[in-house]
């Protein structure tokens, strides 16, 4: 029997179940016919090895009734005048795990009866030949091949290639490759094509690689294709027109959609009319796309850090979600499901810590409204682009019907702690307080394995361990701030993002503020004790202890500062970083600054809060009284929120503070040991290595290779976004140089001066009288701001801790401006509008004037 048009009949075989696929979606498939296993059945059942099964194939002739089927429909397709391709389509071939690439074969540019029969035959014994069988029983399938053949109108192309819908290699793209003539070449490695990449979510075309052709493959005089020279003006220009390659990315995009997985397609161009000729599916693995942003968190670890901080960094985040998920009434074995999400919401790339924006996203799909909750932790995040590759699964009625209940219960357990906050916060502060007393009342150098272990254990288990508080507060900041930013659009507020800046400051209970606040009188103090003012701005290298020697009443309020915010500090979270409370010369370092500039200005933040409030109230008179209610209510519920975050974040620091004494024990304890060189080498070991170390391994060596490592990272820049796979880029385009930068204003002002670009703590701190230029910053950079003029920062946002101080001390501000640390250097002059979010280099300026 012969099939003709009829997908349903059984025994078509994969690739022919493909072309009906195709043809079903709509897509132009040139006209074929089916001989179907059933034809083959007798050669094989009659037969019992290989040899002679294949034998019998070779021998296959139509029966005389399926003979006259055929030529009367090879006589519709102008046969033999207009040639014929035999393919394979075996019973098992093209699907879902197997496809036998290039394992039977294929006839192509058949124009006799005798070619034609012959090649049946041959395309039905192939999928018999040794390679077909050895590859089958590679894969352990059956040994027993079902044949089937199509024949099919040739199209005799002007190009001709491949696509895959998802590209395996990057399956952020679609690929497609193609050459002149026929693909046979391509599809069998003897040619190489030109190369189209798109972006699968918007359609660009954003990397080709057009190669030089300089033949192509052409049908000849009998059967099968013969070489020819290609045309030396076609030789160096793509094969696919433009609007040709539009078309086949919006064909093979709704032809993956409709079969809901990748396919691997083959088509022909001719006249730039497209024709498919085959589609299966990609039976590769296609690798997730995994999305690394540090567009926050890199406020907290800036730059490169250790393996220490960064093994420690996760734990504590896996630690600290668990928890709330516990908190939230989500039954263990679902949080045990969840470990290997909540072990990743982090990653190192090149030694720098991001977020795994996949693994957080699938975290936020345990609470309701994943959608809204989605946005909102975006807008925390700081992320400039959305991440769309995890989505809330759609649910069938009878399904919300289902967990209806149980995510009704875990929202009433998030808004009840949302309500018992102004309670929760100050007992976690409490508890927090008393235990930061008893740890620094021991004093401890050295930590041997045990004591080690009993340390970190009693820090996890009293307050690691119990950190929920924190994080419930900070769902809390997300939801509410998503909720007021909805709101300020609502009401005309076309820029909700500067104007929170404005409406919520002046808070003098934020404690973020209090070490600045701190500094300044401990530098007001100085100046009252003859001669201390020039030692501290002199800066010896004991200045220290001459201070203890020579002013013992200041040296104790140095000590009581140190005690309470010593741990405060750039880059305060990574625990390889020195502190204060490490170094006291740190704490003379930023005192210096207070004593050598000029008197601080304070800022009047009343007027520009008092000029929010009155902005606000314009554009809601004419809004419903509930509605004037709810966002108020929302805007007093963010400020009490932040007030919070702010106040434990210092908290936060402290608890930091502390595992990095237990580290720094133990690292001098294995320093007397003589396993390590410094104290400093303890953090390019692990946490998990600390814990168990191997007595046998050689540390200095592991160490040394870590530190070259680690050297290489900090010379090397990276982007605030990585995605993996990520496919290569297009040649850079140069940006023209302007003299103008752009960014978003978060604390109006306008101010020129001298530029100080701090991209290491290590850097020079000397920012009296200057603008302020980093790549991030945190709240370890408070001491640094009251002494500068303003501050750039290329990454950050305006809900950051660093530009919430800024906010309350006044200073001009801009964030977010691309390219910053690259383009500006210290030294350069620039003049800042933080109004507009303008930055005008030097150069500019003198255009300017």
């Amino acid at each position: 029997m012969i099939i003709y048009g009829n997908k349903n009949q059984k025994g078509v075989g994969g690739k022919a179940s493909g072309l009906y696929n195709l043809r079903e979606m709509g897509l132009q498939v040139p006209d074929f016919l089916v001989i179907p296993y059933e034809n083959f059945r007798v050669c094989i059942a009659e037969n019992k090895d290989e040899e002679t099964v294949k034998a019998a194939l070779l021998n296959y002739e139509l029966p005389p009734k399926d003979q006259i089927q055929l030529n009367k429909i090879l006589k519709e397709w102008n046969f033999p005048q207009e040639p014929v391709v035999v393919r394979s389509s075996v019973l098992d071939e093209d699907g879902k795990r197997n496809a036998f690439p290039g394992m039977m074969d294929t006839f192509l540019n058949i124009s006799t009866v005798a070619d034609l029969k012959q090649a049946i035959a041959k395309c039905a014994a192939s999928a018999w030949s040794p390679r077909v069988m050895e590859y089958r029983r590679q894969y352990d399938l059956s040994l027993q091949p079902k044949p089937a053949v199509i024949i099919q109108r040739q199209i005799n192309p002007d190009a001709s290639g491949v696509l895959f819908s998802t590209f395996p290699e990057y399956p952020q793209e679609m690929a497609i490759h193609a050459v002149y003539g026929f693909g046979e070449g391509l599809m069998n490695g003897s040619a190489e094509g030109d190369e189209f990449y798109f972006e699968r979510s918007t359609g660009n075309l954003h990397r080709k690689n057009i190669l030089t052709k300089e033949f192509y493959l052409e049908r000849g005089e009998g059967s099968g294709l013969i070489k020819l020279p290609l045309d030396v003006k076609k030789q160096h220009i793509s094969c696919l027109e433009p609007q040709v390659l539009e078309q086949l990315f919006a064909s093979a995009s709704t032809a993956e959609k409709i079969a809901g997985h990748p396919l691997d397609i083959e088509f022909a161009v001719k006249d730039k009319e497209i024709f498919f000729l085959q589609a299966r599916p990609i039976t590769r693995e296609i690798p997730a796309i995994v999305v690394y942003d540090n567009s926050n968190i890199q406020e907290s670890y800036c730059g490169v850090t250790t393996p220490l901080t960064f093994s420690f960094a996760s734990r504590a985040y896996k630690t600290v979600y668990r928890q709330t998920m516990q908190v939230l009434g989500i039954p263990g074995r679902k949080i045990l499901a969840h470990d290997a999400i909540l072990s990743n919401l982090l990653g190192l790339v090149k030694g720098r810590i991001y977020y795994n924006i996949n693994n957080w996203y699938r975290g936020l799909q345990l609470l309701p409204s994943f959608r809204q909750n989605k946005a909102d932790m975006e807008l925390m995040m700081g992320l400039e682009e959305p991440v769309d590759l995890v989505e809330d699964v759609e649910k069938s009625l009878s399904e919300k019907i289902k967990i209806l209940p149980g995510l009704l219960l875990n929202y009433s357990r998030l808004w009840l702690k949302f309500k018992k906050l102004p309670e929760l916060v100050p007992a976690f502060q409490e508890n927090f307080s008393r235990y930061y007393t008893a740890f620094y009342k021991e004093e401890f150098q050295t930590l041997n394995s045990s004591e080690f272990l009993q340390k970190k254990n009693d820090l996890d288990e009293n307050l690691l361990n119990s950190w929920s508080i924190p994080i419930i507060n900070d769902f809390n900041v997300m939801m509410v701030n998503g909720a007021v930013m909805r709101g300020l659009r609502k009401a005309g507020i076309t820029r909700p993002e500067e104007f929170i800046t404005r409406y919520l400051c002046g808070d003098p209970e934020i404690e973020s503020t209090q070490p600045t606040l701190a500094m300044i009188n401990l530098a007001e103090t100085a100046q009252q004790y003859p001669g201390l003012r020039e030692l501290i701005i002199s800066f010896p290298e004991d200045l220290h202890t001459t201070i203890e020697r020579d002013h013992p009443e200041f040296y104790k309020k140095v000590t009581a500062f140190i005690h309470q915010y010593g741990d405060r500090t750039v880059g305060e979270l990574k625990l390889e970083t020195f502190t204060m409370r490490v170094r006291p010369q740190i704490f003379y370092k930023y005192l210096r600054n207070f004593l050598a500039g000029e008197k601080i200005a304070t800022a009047d933040l009343g007027k520009v809060k008092a000029e929010a409030e009155k902005e606000l109230e314009t554009l809601l008179q004419k809004r419903s009284f509930l509605f004037k209610r709810k966002l108020h209510k929302d805007l007093k519920k963010l400020k009490l929120a932040i007030r919070y975050r702010e106040n434990m974040r210092l908290e936060r620091t402290r608890l930091f503070g502390m595992y990095r004494q237990v580290y720094r024990a133990r690292g001098r304890a294995l320093v007397e040991d003589g396993r390590l060189e410094t104290v400093e080498d303890v953090f390019y070991l692990t946490e998990d290595e600390l814990i168990d170390l191997n007595e046998a391994a050689n540390l200095k060596q592991l160490i040394a290779e870590r530190k070259e490592e680690f050297s290489r990272y900090r010379k090397q820049e990276v982007p605030s976004r990585v995605i993996v796979p990520s496919p290569p880029k297009q040649e850079d385009i140069a940006i023209e140089e302007t003299g103008i930068l752009k960014g978003q204003g978060c604390y109006p002002g306008q101010v020129s001066g001298e530029v100080i670009l701090i991209k290491d703590p290590g850097d020079s701190l000397d920012v009296n009288g200057k603008i302020i230029c980093a790549l991030r910053t945190d709240p370890g950079w408070a001491a640094l701001f009251p002494t500068c003029k303003g501050v750039l920062i290329e990454k950050g946002s305006s809900l950051s801790h660093s530009v919430i101080l800024l906010r309350e001390l006044g200073i001009p501000t801009i964030i977010n401006i691309p390219n910053l640390c690259s383009r500006l250097a210290s030294g350069d002059r620039v003049k800042m509008d933080a109004a507009s979010g303008e930055i005008i280099r030097g150069e500019a300026m003198a255009a300017a004037h």
